[in-house]
């Protein structure tokens, strides 16, 4: 794979990031890279790749990593650091790295520089498997770090991680959406087990993958999240991906128990090939797009806040803005639909 106007010997790192900015030339050129993206950056080149392209480099002040390690103690949340230490001694364990090699401590340390970073947000569960998988390809846990914080703070939308989740909610009552228009059969079949399908699909989202596909799928799938301007609308991509391939063995399952079993632990152990994924992935483009995916995100997440709201006030009422949400959802699903078919004309009385 040659990477356009890209130098990535000796260290040295290229614009990437800026050849959509550079007129017609450039613009071909990054619909070049994103193809070659697609098909897998060579292991060589990913770190410095996805330090490139996913912001990574903008962020990095020299010494700021280092200083929020050497901080530590006293000022730090004591829930943060319990819920960290518990963690990281159950993350990769079949990994010799985090098993017995020093990848524990590195991932204790990138998490706890985190938590200083951004007491907003302090520490989730699912940035442990984040941070663990790009401990397993960045170069140092510092640049580890600086990718994590693009995860967190420019790829994925603000919130995700914070203590309400309810950007990361949101996400699965949007994917939902998606599924009952692509995968109507497949939605049907879930409403008649009474499925709650985004309690299934939570964690990828919040995981960003990690904690169902094979590191190879994984970064394959991470190629195409930081070095691309979709990052986050290609994980509903992925998604309803995932669901289009098991949608046959998927509507074999007759039970609840059936469906959760297949989901958690055989979704990717069948034959799906890692290229089919990624294929299947980019031929829903042009059906999940970001626009749309940044509108009906907006929608689920104000109803969630009318909701709390009035949980606080204890008592319950018609959600204000329910009934334009609901006639602004079924306008998206009848524009994915197309045009309705004119109607006959009456007949001429004689």
């Amino acid at each position: 794979m040659i990477l356009p106007e890209t130098r990535v010997a000796d260290g040295e790192m290229i614009g990437i990031s800026d050849l959509g900015n550079k007129g017609k030339v450039g613009r071909a050129k990054w619909n070049e890279f994103k193809a070659l993206v697609l098909s897998g950056i060579p292991v060589a080149f990913r770190a410095k790749i996805w330090s490139e392209c996913s912001g990574a480099n903008g962020l990095r002040v020299p010494g700021y990593y280092e200083d929020l390690v050497a901080r530590g103690g006293d000022d730090d949340d004591a829930a943060v650091v319990g819920q960290i230490r518990m963690d990281i001694h159950r993350t990769l364990t079949d990994n010799i790295f985090f098993r017995r090699g020093p990848g524990v401590q590195r991932l204790s340390e990138v998490l706890l520089a985190y938590a200083r970073r951004n007491r907003e947000v302090g520490y989730c569960q699912g940035m442990n498997l984040i941070a663990a998988n790009l401990l397993l390809m960045m170069p140092s846990a510092e640049d580890a770090f600086w990718v994590l914080a693009s995860f967190i703070e420019s790829i994925l939308p603000e919130g995700y991680y914070d203590h309400s989740l309810m950007a990361s909610r949101a996400d699965q009552q949007v994917l939902r959406q998606y599924v009952s228009t692509v995968l109507p059969r497949l939605s049907a079949h879930l409403d008649s087990l009474s499925i709650e399908l985004e309690a299934l699909t939570f964690q990828w989202f919040l995981s960003v993958f990690t904690d169902c596909l094979c590191a190879e799928a994984l970064f394959r799938v991470w190629d195409v999240v930081l070095c691309t301007n979709d990052g986050s609308t290609f994980l509903f991509q992925l998604a309803l991906a995932l669901l289009k391939l098991n949608e046959a063995n998927l509507l074999r399952c007759e039970t609840p128990a059936g469906v959760y079993t297949y989901i958690n632990h055989q979704m990717t152990e069948h034959a799906i090939s890692i290229d089919g994924l990624m294929q299947a992935s980019e031929g829903l483009r042009r059906v999940v797009r970001r626009d749309e995916v940044e509108r009906r995100r907006e929608r689920a997440m104000q109803a969630e806040r009318e909701l709390v709201a009035l949980r606080k006030g204890g008592w319950e009422a018609p959600v204000a803005g329910a009934a334009e949400q609901q006639q602004e959802e079924e306008e998206d699903a009848a524009d994915e639909r197309g045009p309705s078919p004119a109607p006959a004309p009456a007949p001429i009385e004689a």
